[in-house]
């Protein structure tokens, strides 16, 4: 009988337990949430420069992330995974369910399947910010523009980030309801992502083409980071921007160093999160090349002006108008090198070998 009693008394407290610790997932606690992405990207979707280059890559984002915050603290107290996609008339977009009490919350949304941006403190709505890596050290030490000198010791020289659709909304009021209500606007819209990069398009011509291996450029005076909620760049974040270059088309010019020799235009797509804004800032893009003869060959210009001409302001396209020329081979030389001695400087040596 006292075995019995115990065993009661066991499943009495187990029971207690577990209906005190299980959520509470009625109706008016479920909210549907609705997520739209503009997809219209300068130089990578729309406002291509030549539609016959080379492209940006881009695809759709796989999942976005939702955030919702305490207003007071900012600190997040519910987060979902929208992963059911789906089009409309608007565009396209992503949807689910979030479980959260009725309230009065900070949302922050943004694309969670980039490679180069990183998200960080992404549970606190004021501190969320989005940056980018510093390139690997086998890619830094082949830059030869930056070998042995004191700037590139504490130069932050980072790979370009990737697109991330970021929606913010400083309060969302979620009310009491006895039905899965929709999570909206103050101004009952849904949430709509914007990237918070921007691609420009970059082209330089040159000469002598034909001597290089592989180019690649540096753009100094980028921002490193920018805030999710506020959308702003970090001003105080001052990096060096990575990227490769791509072959374009060859034209003839007036200044050739031989007969019918032409000059090839190279170009790049770069994203960046913005130029920082200091009037002062120097805005500087080194080209490094490998040449087919072992000499490494290195140009820098000043392109600061570029960002504010209407091409470069209204449309993202820095077009570089100078010829980049890279030196000819050196000529071969004559005779052996210092592996290669002649035979006919050899003389017969007579020595004792003690054996």
């Amino acid at each position: 009988m006292r075995r019995a009693i115990y065993i009661l008394f066991m499943l009495a407290t187990l029971l207690w337990c577990g209906c005190e610790r299980r959520p509470l997932e009625e109706m008016s606690n479920t909210h549907y949430m609705r997520v739209y992405i503009d997809e219209d990207i300068p130089n990578v979707t729309t406002g291509l420069y030549n539609a016959n280059y080379k492209r940006p890559r881009y695809t759709q984002p796989e999942v976005l992330r939702v955030i919702l915050t305490d207003l007071t603290t900012g600190e997040a107290v519910a987060e979902r995974f929208l992963r059911q996609r789906g089009e409309d008339e608007r565009g396209t977009y992503y949807e689910g369910w979030v479980i959260i009490d009725p309230g009065r919350y900070g949302v922050i949304a943004y694309n969670f399947d980039t490679e180069t941006t990183i998200v960080n403190d992404s549970y606190h709505y004021h501190d969320a910010k989005a940056t980018t890596n510093e390139i690997a050290y086998y890619l830094r030490d082949k830059i030869i523009s930056r070998a042995n000198t004191d700037v590139a010791a504490n130069e932050r020289i980072v790979y370009d980030p990737d697109h991330l659709f970021t929606a913010s909304c400083g309060e969302v009021h979620i009310p009491f309801v006895n039905h899965i209500d929709t999570i909206t606007t103050l101004d009952g819209d849904y949430l709509t992502a914007h990237t918070l990069v921007k691609t420009y398009y970059m082209q330089v011509r040159v000469q002598g083409i034909q001597y290089a291996t592989s180019s690649v450029g540096l753009l100094t005076g980028m921002a490193g980071s920018s805030w999710l909620s506020t959308r702003t760049m970090d001003a105080d974040d001052n990096v060096t921007l990575y990227f490769e270059m791509q072959p374009g088309i060859s034209t003839p010019t007036g200044i050739v160093r031989g007969e019918n020799e032409d000059v090839m235009t190279i170009y790049t797509s770069f994203n960046t999160f913005g130029k920082l804004p200091n009037e002062q800032n120097k805005l500087e893009i080194t080209f490094d090349f490998l040449t087919t003869y072992g000499v490494p060959y290195s140009e820098t210009l000043d392109i600061t002006e570029l960002f504010h001409t209407p091409e470069g302001r209204d449309n993202q396209w820095l077009i570089i108008d100078h010829v980049i020329r890279i030196p000819d081979p050196p000529p071969p030389t004559e005779g052996g090198g210092g592996f290669a001695p002649s035979v006919d400087e050899w003389e017969d040596v007579h020595t004792d070998i003690i054996i």
